[in-house]
């Protein structure tokens, strides 16, 4: 790994282990970037530059953790959690992702995740566009609904047991709620019911 890699991983290390990015954090790292491109120095230029997006990436993921919701009456939770996957390599920008697991009487998991240019969406964007490929999804226990106003599918898998639903939303946001039981869809749906889904839209595109 490149050691303009190494110090990224470091700067994000460190951020993360605060807990949260301060706006300081991302103006200093961004005057140094300017400093370093007036000098010439490329190098250190995208360093700090890189530094910034994390910091201003670990506070866009603190905001969306903000709109998993409460588990309700009755339910309990885990505590949510982020990732920025530009960190470990895996996109400008792209991946930033927070999950919550849910936990209703009875037993079952429930897990909420919310992906900001999830690669998967264009698997379902193609089912969208294309009947042939919709048709054959249906054919797999998978079926086109509407959730929170915005396209989804919902799937029931009878070997694995797993309800799943997923919300296409907006142009590039993929919510994706399952539950590990048979009889989950109801609860499944208690989650979907739940979200600000357009407020998840308006922070993330």
């Amino acid at each position: 790994m490149r050691r303009t890699g190494m110090l990224v991983l470091m700067v994000a290390g460190a951020l993360l282990a605060a807990g949260v990015a301060s706006a300081d954090t991302v103006t200093e790292a961004m005057a140094l970037a300017g400093q370093a491109y007036a000098d010439g120095d490329y190098k250190e230029t995208s360093t700090q530059l890189q530094a910034a997006l994390v910091g201003v990436n670990q506070m866009l993921i603190d905001l969306l953790i903000g709109y998993l919701p409460a588990p309700p009456d009755d339910w309990t939770a885990d505590d949510p959690e982020g990732l920025d996957a530009s960190v470990i390599g895996m996109g400008f920008f792209a991946g930033l992702t927070v999950s919550r697991n849910y936990y209703p009487p009875g037993g079952s998991r429930i897990e909420l995740s919310v992906a900001a240019n999830s690669p998967m969406l264009a698997t379902y964007r193609m089912a969208l566009a294309n009947p042939m490929i919709a048709q054959a999804m249906g054919q797999e226990g998978m079926n086109k609904t509407t959730t929170c106003g915005y396209d989804s599918f919902e799937e029931f898998s009878d070997e694995d047991e797993i309800y799943q639903l997923a919300i296409l939303a907006g142009n590039a946001t993929l919510i994706m709620i399952e539950g590990d039981q048979p009889g989950d869809g109801e609860h499944v749906r208690t989650i979907a019911g739940a979200l600000n889904c357009a407020g998840i839209v308006d922070l993330v595109e």
